[in-house]
């Protein structure tokens, strides 16, 4: 441990210096202490810098976090951490500047492979969020909180889309593709797994011409699904997160509500806003999981959206909730396809630890993640296919 601190003093040490008139006039002259979280390491060098002012009358200190890409080789390719770290920055230098409504961007520098580095204020030590222990199938409010925020940070793209048309498809046009290639590994998994829900179904004797056609679909689901699930349609495209997840939100109450941060923007795309709600959704309220719930959060997400777009002054003809539910319909099926294989992982169900898949073939991790948690897991994603296709997600491609 102390030889990877002084690792770290070896760049922070030039890195503070050249930060520290960014925090205040007080902090010219700055001494720091530095601490490295044991759960993520793996994916990235992440270390939480508390940085003291030497010479004010009272104690000033700041906490910032700092993130750089990992210096295992392996790791990076495996996370394209070159297009990730590249898609942050965008972010912060170029859309998220003057807002309020993200982690303050303190500096950010990309000089891949392994030297990009984004420094954000610690948002846990300033304004006391924090991450949801409950991954799994979590309560209703934070669902419906999740996607308030969500609905705030899409209607502020659209905003900018109509108001600052140039500007904001400069960005657009910038975002690196960092997941989803017709030959890499994820969509490899995809492929590999997408068919489990179906299988269960077919071992349960349910309508075998169903279960035949949803094969003919999944025989090459990159081609058939992904790529139309994915492709932008106006006029409901915006700025997606990318990876709606838990892991990617922070919470606190307030005055009795929940406020909702988000974070980690490397997988920053423009397409469908049922990419980010059917991730959340088939990730965190798999077992609930129905048509009513379905139903309730596009109203919940729909009437926060229309409020924040009547705030920025945008026109909300075009973007009617009857829009968003056949826009759903088309792209809400992307969510299913994230579950087939992260499912295990958000119910704990994938006995391994990740540094040990750099060491499998991505054959080998499909085999055990079709297999991680047994018929508990195979059920679910059945009765979630089930429900999307009563909604009507599978009628445009059946």
């Amino acid at each position: 441990m102390a030889e990877q601190v002084e690792e770290y003093r070896s760049w922070l040490d030039p890195l503070i210096q050249k930060i520290s008139p960014k925090l205040g006039e007080d902090f010219t002259d700055v001494q720091y202490k530095i601490s490295v979280p044991t759960d993520s390491h793996f994916l990235s060098r992440l270390i939480l810098v508390e940085i003291i002012a030497n010479n004010s009358k009272e104690e000033k200190k700041v906490n910032l976090v700092v993130k750089r890409p990992s210096l295992v080789e392996a790791v990076r390719k495996m996370l394209n951490s070159d297009q990730q770290f590249h898609n942050e920055i965008l972010f912060y230098k170029k859309y998220a500047t003057d807002r309020t409504d993200f982690s303050r961007c303190i500096y950010a520098d990309e000089k891949p492979p392994v030297d990009s580095v984004i420094v954000l204020e610690n948002v846990i030590t300033r304004y006391g969020y924090h991450l949801q222990r409950v991954k799994q199938d979590i309560p209703m409010e934070y669902a419906i909180a999740a996607c308030k925020e969500l609905a705030r940070f899409h209607a502020n793209a659209y905003a900018m889309k109509e108001q600052r048309k140039e500007e904001f498809f400069d960005i657009i046009n910038n975002i690196r593709e960092d997941r989803f290639h017709e030959h890499g590994d994820v969509t490899i998994v995809i492929q590999g797994t997408a068919g489990r829900a179906v299988e269960y179904l077919r071992d349960q004797s349910y309508d075998q011409r169903f279960c035949d056609k949803m094969d003919v679909l999944f025989e090459n689901v990159y081609k058939t699904v992904i790529e139309e699930q994915l492709q932008p349609e106006e006029p409901l495209a915006t700025l997606c997160h990318g990876d709606f997840t838990m892991n990617n939100m922070m919470f606190k109450r307030e005055n009795g509500e929940i406020k909702t941060l988000l974070i980690d923007f490397a997988t920053i795309r423009y397409s469908s806003p049922a990419i980010d709600i059917s991730t959340l959704l088939c990730l965190h309220c798999a077992k609930d999981f129905d048509q009513a719930m379905l139903n309730n959060i596009l109203k919940v997400y729909h009437d926060s959206l229309t409020q924040c777009l009547k705030e920025a002054g945008v026109d909300c003809e075009k973007y009617s909730y009857e829009a968003f539910y056949e826009d759903y319909k088309k792209k809400g099926l992307f969510g299913f396809f994230i579950a087939s294989f992260f499912l295990v992982v958000v119910m704990n169900k994938l006995l391994i630890n990740p540094e040990d898949l750099l060491n499998i073939s991505v054959e080998d991790v499909v085999t055990m993640l079709c297999q991680a948690g047994g018929d508990e897991v195979s059920k679910i994603l059945a009765n979630m296919l089930l429900t999307l296709k009563e909604f009507g997600c599978l009628d445009h491609l059946l």
